[in-house]
């Protein structure tokens, strides 16, 4: 069987190799259009994990890639597998070109050989690569008009929870290390602003994000930080109402 051609999509956006580059890998979650183009759906998020592409939604978890080769900032080579098992990935080129101050986003979508469905699989990306290409052009450019809204902020404010022995430390539970994990994965994502203990306070905690409006960060919160899930912490969300930052 013949071998259906490669996807090659492209989005230029006003900055150098190197903002796209950054913009495009380390904040991969804050413009994936994850409600459309996931495996969970709305209410997740993705980021780089080390050397994995993760989603995560509660304590559900999907590998959509691995990185073959990292070039930064003129491109990156991932293992592209969505829902799949990593023994149906096909091959995912994204390269980074300059074009007088500008950058021109390439990508090239090939290996449709490894899926069941060669010819249909390489027309679904061909209809979905430029919506994801068109929504990191869109959140870089902060275009009049673009579908996604302004991030809105949130303080979440932690606690010792039932899982915390009379006079036992937060911070030396086995269990603390998700709560970092989960920060981390914050910081992937491109929302986390800060974290840190309250002083004065022990074992107690804020973090401040910026999340898009149609996340649901109750759930983020409360699920995908597996020691508030697990009763290390328990947690608060306050959406914040923020009318001057220094960026």
């Amino acid at each position: 069987m013949t071998e259906p051609a490669p996807v090659r999509r492209e989005v230029v956006v006003d900055a150098p190799p190197a903002t796209a580059y950054a913009l495009f890998t380390a904040h991969v979650g804050s413009w994936w259009p994850l409600a459309d183009h996931s495996v969970f759906g709305s209410g997740g998020t993705v980021a780089f994990e080390g050397d994995e592409l993760v989603e995560r939604s509660g304590v559900r978890r999907s590998v959509w890639a691995e990185v073959v080769r990292a070039d930064p900032p003129n491109s990156i080579e991932l293992s592209w597998h969505p829902g799949q098992d990593a023994s149906r990935a096909t091959e995912l080129t994204v390269r980074f070109v300059e074009l007088d101050g500008s950058t021109a986003v390439r990508l090239e979508h090939r290996g449709w050989h490894r899926l069941a469905d060669p010819d249909g699989a390489r027309t679904e990306y061909d209809q979905g690569w430029p919506v994801v290409l068109a929504r990191f052009g869109r959140w870089y450019e902060r275009a009049p008009g673009d579908s996604a809204p302004d991030p809105d902020w949130y303080a979440l404010l932690h606690q010792p929870g039932p899982a915390v022995a009379d006079g036992g430390s937060v911070y030396e539970h086995p269990d603390f290390g998700e709560h970092v994990a989960f920060l981390r994965r914050l910081a992937g994502a491109g929302m986390l602003v800060a974290a840190g203990p309250l002083p004065g306070q022990p074992g107690s905690g804020m973090t401040v994000l910026r999340a898009s409006g149609d996340l649901d960060v109750q759930r983020l919160a409360t699920e995908d930080d597996l020691s508030v899930a697990r009763g290390l912490l328990s947690v608060q969300v306050v959406p914040w109402t923020v009318q001057y930052s220094g960026s």
